[in-house]
């Protein structure tokens, strides 16, 4: 049978059609489609074996993006992750990645060791093809992590599945160098595209230093109407760890700088508020209090009345400071 127009038009629509299937993966081979994959990424802290309770490798980060050259992208750190951590911090500092991507093949990042007062500069090539072939046939997220050491050392380790919890292998060891920096580096963040101090009052290095590093024994104390009864109280440092703190009898020991306290308490109904200090405030008067010649511990009193605003204030051998709530309810 002689062909049609028709069927000659059906045969070269469906070379067409061949070429472009062809062009399609020859594309996505070239722009290494298929290594893309959903991968997460932390950054942690972590002290030295022997090392203090005190000292606790606090670090604030500054600047970290993982970078692929190959195809320019890059992977910055989350707006709503928390930039400081520690070797005891609940929380990790984590990055913003919410599509396929390839594996970085290098990284930048600065951060101020709050401990040793320094600022730190890493930029380095990372082991692409080491990370590559450590998730090569596994379909579960492989994580990141940018283990902070003292004294510059950063280790680059990698869990294979984040669903399944598997343990961390090592992957390289880096030496950041020292680097200089300022102070609006470490109070000013930006969130939802706006700028601003988290530390409002705070005016040089070492004040911030001491307000996140420094401890000082001290206990919590609250006084209320006899029938309400305390259910629940803790804070949060300034490097976001978690204080606990007794409903009953509150003991005083070393501990860090309270950023907002947390008080639940009952009288009839359930009653809870938050109590946000003034950084440069309740700085100046621990170290007020701590300059007094007496071995006495400081105590933090709040006043939970019904129908009043509460009140608190810090104090030690007869010495009392008022503390203001930054957003009083």
């Amino acid at each position: 049978m002689k062909k049609t127009k028709l069927d000659y038009i059906n045969i070269f629509l469906v070379v067409i059609l061949g070429l472009l299937v062809i062009l399609n993966f020859a594309v996505r081979f070239i722009n290494k489609e298929q290594d893309k994959m959903l991968w997460n990424a932390e950054i942690h802290s972590s002290a030295e074996q022997n090392s203090s309770s005190e000292n606790l490798n606090s670090v604030k980060i500054v600047e970290a993006v993982f970078y692929n050259n190959f195809n320019h992208s890059t992977s910055g750190i989350d707006s709503e992750s928390d930039w400081v951590t520690n070797a005891k911090s609940e929380n990790s500092v984590h990055f913003k990645i919410w599509e396929k991507e390839l594996l970085p093949d290098s990284l930048s990042l600065k951060y101020f060791s709050i401990d040793e007062r320094k600022f730190y500069l890493l930029t380095t090539p990372l082991p692409y093809k080491k990370m590559k072939d450590l998730v090569k046939g596994k379909e579960n997220t492989p994580v990141l992590i940018l283990e902070i050491r003292p004294k510059g050392k950063v280790l680059l380790k990698m869990i294979q599945s984040e669903e399944e919890k598997t343990e961390p292998q090592f992957v390289e060891e880096f030496i950041s160098k020292e680097t200089t920096g300022n102070l609006d580096m470490l109070v000013y963040e930006v969130s939802l595209g706006e700028k601003y101090n988290r530390y409002e009052g705070i005016e040089n290095i070492t004040d911030y230093s001491d307000l996140l590093q420094n401890q000082f024994k001290w206990s919590v104390q609250i006084e209320k109407q006899e029938q309400a009864v305390l259910t629940s109280i803790y804070a949060y440092s300034f490097i976001e760890n978690r204080i606990e703190i007794s409903e009953d009898n509150d003991v005083a020991v070393a501990r860090s700088i309270p950023k907002i306290f947390y008080i639940y308490w009952k009288n009839k109904k359930e009653y809870n508020i938050q109590y946000e200090l003034s950084p440069v405030e309740v700085l100046n008067a621990f170290r007020k209090l701590n300059q007094t010649n007496t071995s006495d511990p400081i105590t933090l009193r709040f006043k939970v009345y019904k129908k009043a605003y509460i009140q608190c204030e810090i104090s030690k051998n007869g010495i009392v400071i008022p503390l203001k709530d930054l957003y009083p309810e």
